[in-house]
């Protein structure tokens, strides 16, 4: 196990003590996923009557699965380059934005280029595209396994959670020291905390699915419990992690989401209203009077980031709904809501200029977080937005990776959406 100091491994074992039943039961209630919608696509394709979007988004999903299937699990010991503990089982990544310093003789330390992505910092030498290779399999699988009912793929993304998660030779260790690191610089860097979102943005719903498979034993269950347990200490309790929550930006909003995720499916209430409550007094700070949201419409993709920043948000809500906690009712003491952070991006939508400094306009981005507004305030220009989206990814033949990605989401998720 990884230990960062002897007040780390106390407060883990008093959080251990504290929540015993979540270590030794299975979730029981999703994190995202509404279980009334997914069962009914499941009975839907079962029954051959669901959307052709949806068959699509299914055989889609199976692909993927099919593909999953002949994966040969990776790990973090597989990277090429040692983190500064020199223990392999530490998660390292390198910044995307960082590139060597043409001024300097050795190129370090690495100076950053907002908007341009250096190469070098997305191969395997490092560990942040096994992580997204892993946490999407094991996603994809779930989901196959959940909608087909058949175990092969519940197997395999078990495989691939025990070789990433549990197994001691190959396990990462529970934190995100060395995530985004920069050559040259050697302190952690708390932005590296965002790589940490795609655990509980894919994981945590598909051991919820993976529950009802026999493969997913109660000695895993609660060892992985025991893992995400010492992840959300390492967030909360540590000094990067600390200082992780206080950032202004997507990454605190992506931070705040790692945490509330995680103390929902732990059964750790404080924490999560701990989390929820920072969430609200961040709208004081992340968006002015008319919504626009500053510390996103500063970087070279202002609409990307700013929808990127309001999906964490909106995920939020959508946990804190659980708790009777409504983001999308909170009004800020500035008098600024979520509603008015989506209000801002809706110019777009009617063919208006976006009047910031944008490389491209994806409108398929705002594509969730349509869905969850109209769930609370379903206004005619969010039904428009939405289902003009919807019919132009529907016709392209050549949609990008996250355009399909968005448009068969909403076809296995929230289907009701596909009708005009």
């Amino acid at each position: 196990m990884f230990i960062i100091s002897k007040r780390f491994t106390l407060t883990s074992l008093f959080i251990l003590s504290t929540f015993t039943v979540s270590l030794t039961t299975k979730a029981a209630q999703y994190i995202q996923f509404n279980e009334e919608n997914i069962q009914q696509v499941k009975t839907s394709l079962h029954n051959n009557n669901a959307h052709e979007i949806t068959n699509r988004a299914y055989d889609f999903l199976l692909q993927n699965a099919d593909l999953a299937l002949t994966m040969t699990p990776p790990t973090v010991i597989d990277k090429k380059f040692n983190p500064p503990s020199n223990n392999k089982h530490d998660y390292l990544s390198i910044s995307r934005y960082w590139w060597p310093d043409p001024k300097s003789s050795n190129g370090l330390p690495w100076i950053r280029k907002d908007g341009i992505t250096n190469p070098d910092t997305q191969t395997d030498d490092v560990d942040r595209r096994r992580l997204g290779k892993v946490t999407n399999a094991i996603r994809n699988l779930s989901l196959a396994y959940y909608f087909s009912n058949n175990e092969k793929y519940a197997q395999k993304s078990v495989q691939l959670i025990s070789t990433w998660f549990l197994d001691e030779k190959t396990r990462m260790n529970p934190h995100f020291q060395y995530s985004q690191s920069v050559p040259g610089n050697p302190k952690g860097r708390r932005s590296g905390i965002l790589d940490g979102r795609l655990i509980p943005e894919r994981v945590l719903d598909s051991l919820t699915l993976l529950s009802t498979s026999p493969h997913w034993t109660t000695q895993k269950n609660k060892q992985m419990n025991h893992w995400l347990n010492d992840y959300l200490t390492w967030l909360t309790t540590s000094k990067l992690g600390k200082s992780g929550a206080k950032q202004t930006n997507n990454h605190g909003s992506w931070y705040r989401f790692q945490v509330a995720s995680l103390a929902w499916y732990l059964g750790q209430d404080k924490l999560l209203s701990q989390a929820i409550n920072a969430t609200k007094n961040s709208f004081n700070y992340q968006f002015t009077a008319e919504g626009a949201q500053e510390h996103e419409l500063q970087r070279t993709r202002g609409f990307f980031y700013s929808a990127f920043n309001l999906r964490a948000l909106s995920r939020i809500a959508t946990i804190a709904d659980k708790v009777d906690l409504s983001l999308w009712e909170y009004e800020s003491d500035k008098g600024h809501t979520l509603k008015n952070g989506i209000d801002y991006l809706m110019p777009v939508t009617r063919g208006e200029q976006w009047p910031h400094s944008s490389k491209k306009l994806d409108l398929s981005h705002l594509l969730p977080l349509l869905i969850e507004i109209m769930k609370y305030q379903p206004e005619a220009q969010y039904k428009t937005a939405l289902t003009n989206i919807l019919d132009n990814l529907s016709k392209n033949t050549k949609l990008e990776g996250n355009q399909k990605f968005s448009l068969f989401e909403v076809a296995l998720f929230n289907p009701a959406f596909l009708q005009k």
